[in-house]
């Protein structure tokens, strides 16, 4: 058996263009999830959940690896707990 798996070429673009317009396209996606639902990513943020009266505070991640087509269904992570956009009674940024 041939377990010769050929070469991996990690080459880069020196220029890196290509990573930086990724980072431009996320950052593009990021605002416009914010500007559109109203909510605050990667910044540290106090919120409060429908039903209930502790607020909670961290940094607000969102945890789908793909958005779904309902927005208020989008899965986000502030800390440990895990919720959907629709549960957000309240948020502000500290």
């Amino acid at each position: 058996m041939d377990f010769n798996q050929g070469e991996l070429d990690f080459n880069h673009d020196p220029t890196q263009q290509g990573y930086q317009k990724w980072q431009q396209e996320l950052d593009t996606r990021k605002k416009e999830i914010e500007s559109r639902d109203g909510i605050i990513l990667g910044k540290p943020v106090i919120l409060t959940l429908t039903g209930e009266t502790k607020p909670l505070q961290g940094i607000l991640t969102i945890t789908s690896k793909t958005l779904p087509k309902i927005r208020s269904q989008i899965l986000l992570q502030l800390n440990n707990r895990q919720f959907t956009l629709a549960q957000i009674e309240s948020i502000s940024r500290l």
